[in-house]
């Protein structure tokens, strides 16, 4: 397992700085557009307002050349000079002849001016500010086919308010980006550390095999719920550990007791060197090995039944009538102890299902119930719909399942007698359960209502 680049490195390269980069970049580009939309805007903004002065200016000197003709058109420019300043205005006034009557204000015109119908911009220059360059709007515009009146307006104070909204902008484009990006740094250096504690922890477990070790859980965010998922998992694998360690104890004990018969009964044979007992002897030694095949068929089984690759042949099937052919097989045994042995089967159960799997699982139920009630005990096998689901109850008198243990049955090589002299392999209701699940169907197990154990299946109908 490898580790995280250390430093600085290892931040840049993280998820988290990237994130950030990737967000900054985004926004960067996203404010960009703002601006340059927001600087058309205002710029529109505050042209339009130096041309709707220019049409004032224009509307209020036609008013005075028709009160006065030409002197009081004069006096009207002379007097708009003096009251709002001529150093970003310029008015000029041309006869028909082309001789310039008047030209006054502080913007330096060029001797003709481009005709234009409406309002146009030009560079200028600025008398008082030493011919400083400028930017003007200006217009033109007849006065009863005699004189002609040029009015040019300075963009001065637009590019001032201009320049301060760019500048303005770019500096807390500059601060939030500053923020942005020193946060991000911070929230990689946080997500980098917790990334890399978990990484310690799983070099950790892998390096020493120790399962009992857990990810460290702090706050409520997403870090402590992926550690408490990463925990739940080492519990479940931790679990999973310790039932192959058991179940590797219980198939060595379970086959240690044959094997040593097997070996001190071969061995006596041969001391013995009776022809006569060699055919009894490997009728005993082909039993044993009979019984462990039969524990090896059932684990390789209960793995393909739990891993989901067993071949299940479903077709339609008569759950009422496998259960009368199993009730018809076992009720004979029960007899022959001394057992009591009923059963209410209705007719025409009808289920989905592989039959020989299905019997396999009844059989392996009814054979504990008549191995483990004793003489005068009683079993009872129902059948019914409940839910939309075919319900089956086995119900005995036996010794029953302490409630500790009620759990723990359906896992392999667990047997109820601890001491493991009863006869079993402990694999029998692994396999019922296993084979039920194939079905969609799901076991119980409950107290009896006759005083021993009550397992109750459910399965889907047709």
């Amino acid at each position: 397992m490898g580790r995280l680049l250390p430093g600085a490195a290892a931040l840049l390269l993280s998820t988290p700085a990237r994130l950030t980069l990737a967000l900054s970049a985004l926004y960067v580009a996203g404010t960009l557009l703002v601006f340059f939309f927001l600087n058309f805007q205002l710029h529109d903004v505050l042209t339009g307002q130096v041309d709707k002065a220019l049409i004032e200016q224009k509307t209020r000197l036609l008013m005075q050349y028709k009160e006065g003709s030409s002197r009081a058109l004069i006096s009207a420019i002379r007097a708009e000079l003096q009251n709002r300043g001529q150093i970003d205005r310029t008015y000029r006034v041309i006869d028909a002849k082309g001789l310039k009557v008047l030209e006054v204000g502080d913007l330096q015109l060029p001797p003709n001016l481009p005709l234009s119908k409406g309002i146009s911009e030009i560079e200028t220059r600025v008398i008082s500010k030493e011919g400083k360059p400028a930017k003007a709007r200006y217009l033109i515009f007849p006065i009863a086919n005699q004189l002609n009146v040029e009015i040019a307006r300075s963009m001065e104070t637009t590019e001032e308010v201009m320049a301060g909204f760019r500048s303005a902008f770019m500096i807390s484009m500059a601060l939030i980006l500053s923020l942005g990006l020193v946060g991000g740094w911070l929230l990689a250096k946080r997500f980098w550390r917790q990334i890399d504690d978990f990484n310690q922890m799983a070099m950790k477990i892998f390096n020493s095999g120790n399962l009992t070790s857990r990810m460290p859980v702090k706050g409520n965010d997403e870090f402590s719920v992926l550690a408490k998922n990463m925990n739940a998992i080492l519990d479940k694998m931790e679990k999973l550990f310790q039932g192959v360690r058991q179940v590797s104890d219980n198939i060595a004990h379970d086959l240690r007791s044959p094997l040593s018969r097997l070996r001190v009964d071969v061995e006596v044979t041969l001391q013995e060197n009776n022809p006569q007992n060699y055919r009894m002897t490997l009728d005993r030694v082909l039993t044993e090995l009979q019984n462990m095949q039969d524990i090896f068929q059932s684990l390789l089984s209960l793995g393909q039944a739990e891993a989901g690759s067993m071949k299940i042949r479903k077709k339609p099937i008569d759950l009422s009538q496998l259960l009368e052919d199993i009730v018809e097989l076992y009720g004979p045994l029960a007899e022959d102890k001394g057992q009591i042995f009923e059963a209410h089967i209705p007719s025409k159960l009808m289920i989905d299902g592989d039959r020989q799997l299905l019997a396999q699982a009844l059989s392996n139920l009814l054979d504990n119930a008549v191995k483990y009630v004793p003489e005068g005990g009683k079993i009872t096998l129902t059948a019914e719909i409940k839910n939309d689901k075919a319900e089956i109850q086995l119900d005995d008198s036996g010794p029953g399942i302490p409630q500790d243990m009620r759990k723990k049955v359906f896992d392999r090589f667990v047997r109820v007698d601890p001491s493991r002299t009863l006869p079993g392999t402990g694999l029998g209701l692994s396999l019922v359960k296993a084979f039920i699940e194939l079905h969609q169907g799901h076991i119980t197990l409950s107290e009896s209502r006759l005083g021993g154990t009550l397992f109750s299946i459910y399965l889907p109908l047709k």
